[in-house]
């Protein structure tokens, strides 16, 4: 678990892990956590879900990550969500690039969610179903939305087929052009609030109050152990992978 402080008042307590599952040999899941000296800039968290053939979704989830951290950090100005929305933008485009490229690589994509934490504050761009959530006085409130086909039903008031479950209707990488959501504007962060960004490995098979019960009980580190065993035991067909930020004020 990493200690990171992000002002002189204000530290996050971060820690992330990423599982295989029970039934898949390779993982297509990536994550970074990446703190900045710039205070502009503070705290990035990131998890990708990659997809595709072969090992093409591995690859979609890498450079996912890491073409967010580069652009983030060192290719974009204005507010943090607008950096954060144009990293995103930039992820898209090398993907798709490298897969047009490769025609091994054809047709990958991947989720992308990821979180700047400042101070007391936080932004976050997004595409797909991976989440992040924030939980924070005895409540998880889900702060993405999921681009999937399953969400949409859910959202028009009318339960998805089987088959609609895993069906992104937006992901990086399989178009040259994408729709990213973002925060226009900063999320308060309060003293004791806590992060959690995962892939759809969890969340398909962990409920919201199990997440909030190890997140509030447990450290950073020791929740992201948790909520992967419990996964697991639930028979884990998907690569499992959860980031964890909780904020303290001293």
């Amino acid at each position: 678990m990493q200690e990171i402080s992000i002002t002189a008042e204000d530290r996050l307590s971060v820690a992330s892990l990423s599982d295989v599952g029970c039934v898949r040999s390779n993982n297509e899941d990536s994550l970074g956590v990446f703190p900045s000296e710039n205070p502009h800039k503070g705290v990035l968290l990131v998890v990708a879900d990659g997809m595709g053939g072969a090992a093409a979704g591995e690859v979609a989830s890498r450079l996912a990550v890491e073409a967010v951290a580069k652009t983030y950090f060192h290719g974009t100005t204005g507010s943090p969500g607008s950096a954060l929305q144009s990293s995103l933008v930039a992820a898209n485009e090398a993907i798709h690039e490298h897969a047009e490229a490769n025609p091994e690589f054809q047709g990958m994509g991947t989720t992308c969610t990821a979180v700047a934490v400042i101070g007391r504050e936080f932004w976050f761009a997004h595409v797909g179903d991976s989440r992040a959530y924030l939980a924070v006085g005895g409540d998880l409130v889900q702060v993405t939305q999921d681009h999937s086909l399953a969400a949409e039903f859910e959202r028009q008031g009318g339960g998805a087929p089987a088959q609609a479950r895993n069906m992104l209707t937006r992901c990086l990488g399989v178009r040259p052009v994408v729709e990213v959501d973002c925060s226009v504007s900063a999320q308060p962060l309060p003293n004791g609030g806590t992060l959690v960004l995962c892939s759809d490995g969890l969340t398909n098979l962990v409920q919201d109050g199990e997440i909030l019960q190890f997140v509030t009980m447990h450290r950073p580190d020791a929740a992201c152990r948790r909520l992967i065993q419990l996964a697991r035991e639930r028979g884990a067909p998907d690569n499992v992978s959860v980031a964890i930020g909780r904020h303290a004020r001293d």
